[in-house]
């Protein structure tokens, strides 16, 4: 392959790359491994780098989502290939719940949809965009169409009213109170 202006790049990208991979992964034993992988998807999409960023930022949203990948991959790995104290693989466990616990778990969805029903609608739809549906503030205050602030505080009536529906509730009683924290960290 002829050398063309892109090789400087190239080589740059690699020596970005290993540094960042090192700063992220440390001293890892798989630390080249990862390098190579992280160099790889860089080289693949330079030609897609149009410059809005540096090119050290661009590298290094792939290192980072090249880690993640590679730790996620290893995690599932083991947990296929995890052995006993005698050193045999274990039966796989059934993972799906058995009659009783499926029955119970549609019994408490029922009752936590009924107890919503009774918050108000704007603290209802901020609880079930934040803690339901797992979006962020920023993206709930979007929706709702209110301020940082409003949200926050329907957040937080929404979620002490359905706490006080649940804890009258004898299904849920006083331990109602474990999976809905009062205050707000994000």
């Amino acid at each position: 392959m002829p050398r063309t202006d892109a090789w400087p790049l190239r080589d740059e990208l690699f020596e970005i790359v290993y540094g960042q991979m090192r700063s992220l992964a440390g001293r890892a034993p798989d630390l080249d491994d990862l390098v190579q992988a992280a160099a790889e998807q860089a080289l693949r999409a330079l030609p897609a780098f149009e410059g809005r960023s540096a090119l050290a930022t661009w590298t290094f949203r792939i290192c980072y989502h090249t880690l993640l990948n590679e730790r996620r991959w290893y995690k599932r790995w083991l947990r296929r290939f995890a052995l006993t104290g005698d050193g045999t693989l274990p039966d796989p466990e059934d993972a799906r719940p058995g009659p009783n616990e499926a029955l119970e778990q549609i019994e408490r969805a029922l009752r936590v949809r009924a107890a919503l029903e009774r918050v108000s609608p704007k603290r209802r739809a901020v609880v079930i965009l934040h803690d339901l549906e797992g979006l962020p503030l920023g993206e709930v205050v979007e929706i709702v169409g209110a301020n940082l602030l409003t949200v926050r505080s329907r957040l937080r009536d929404g979620r002490r009213r359905l706490l006080a529906e649940l804890a009258s509730d004898p299904y849920f009683g006083d331990g109602a109170a474990a999976p809905f924290p009062l205050e707000e960290t994000s």
